[in-house]
């Protein structure tokens, strides 16, 4: 069975290599090797193999303003221009103009019938307790489209059974400020859960928010920390994945981390970063819209 996980960083774009781009002040191996040997700075040199896409994605959606995550990740998940149905960027929720696409054209509804010896999609983030019990929760744009495509969100039992992931990737959000009895991960261990998870599926996404978090001054981490965290993680799932059968698909959904002068996002483009059997499909993306119709391509492709 052919394998796509789609690996979301929220809030990471491209942009010139000045003294406040964490990525122009440290080198990070696993990130180097997946952008085909370059650092994720401007100037950043396309790439196109077989088994090997490196891009950089248009978040701007042509629309005025800063993109926001609401829009952007409507748009990334769909492969429609929710800023243009908006008119407007907004975030970090999704707009009530986008939910009918959300719910009906979104990566997960697209591919739920897809043929797989267990289920078809996946969502490997780990939700804590506090989230299912709020009873006036606000979706997010990947909660949204989860259940209205009935993929279950997954929970403390299914952190604990090695079977999803925390979104700070270590669990130490949920042990030091949920005061949860949850185990401590190292970013490898992880990481190799994440890979076990994509083994069982057709698509898997994992969304990653610290970067945001971060490049908004949120979280007391510097930004060379938790890239290099990043890093790691990255590097034990490249080894850990056949790209004969497995494809990993990096991207974003707009700048932010990468400008630390200020806490705003940018309006540089973001990375897309592609590695294993279905790269070519994304040979030929210029935007956002281009990831969901890419990844459902692919995997129809395997039908024939």
């Amino acid at each position: 069975m052919k394998r796509i996980l789609f690996l979301f960083l929220d809030g990471l774009g491209i942009g010139p290599p000045t003294e406040s781009n964490p990525f122009a002040r440290t080198e990070y191996p696993a990130f180097r090797r997946l952008a085909f040997n370059q650092s994720w700075h401007a100037p950043f040199t396309e790439h196109v193999a077989s088994r090997h896409v490196v891009r950089s994605l248009d978040a701007t959606l042509g629309i005025d303003g800063l993109p926001q995550s609401g829009t952007g990740q409507g748009t990334l998940f769909t492969g429609i221009n929710c800023a243009n149905l908006v008119g407007r960027h907004f975030g970090p929720f999704p707009h009530s103009k986008t939910h009918a696409v959300l719910d009906e054209q979104n990566v997960f509804q697209q591919l739920r019938t897809f043929p797989c010896p267990k289920t078809p999609v996946a969502f490997a983030n780990a939700f804590p307790p506090p989230f299912f019990d709020a009873s006036r929760r606000r979706s997010t744009v990947t909660t949204h489209c989860c259940l209205a495509s009935n993929v279950p969100l997954r929970n403390r039992s299914a952190l604990v059974g090695r079977r999803a992931v925390s979104a700070d990737l270590t669990n130490a959000y949920w042990r030091t400020q949920l005061d949860l009895d949850v185990p401590e991960r190292t970013v490898t261990d992880a990481a190799s859960v994440l890979a076990s998870v994509t083994k069982d599926h057709a698509f898997t996404l994992f969304e990653y928010f610290l970067t945001d978090k971060v490049g908004h001054g949120r979280v007391d981490l510097s930004p060379t920390t938790l890239l290099s965290e990043l890093d790691r993680f990255v590097e034990t799932l490249l080894d850990q994945l056949d790209p004969s059968t497995d494809t990993v698909a990096l991207t974003s959904d707009h700048g932010n981390l990468e400008d630390t002068a200020h806490t705003r996002h940018t309006r540089n483009p973001v990375p897309l970063l592609v590695y294993g059997w279905a790269a070519p499909f994304f040979a030929n993306a210029t935007d956002l819209m281009d990831v969901t119709p890419a990844i459902v391509d692919a995997l129809r492709s395997t039908r024939i």
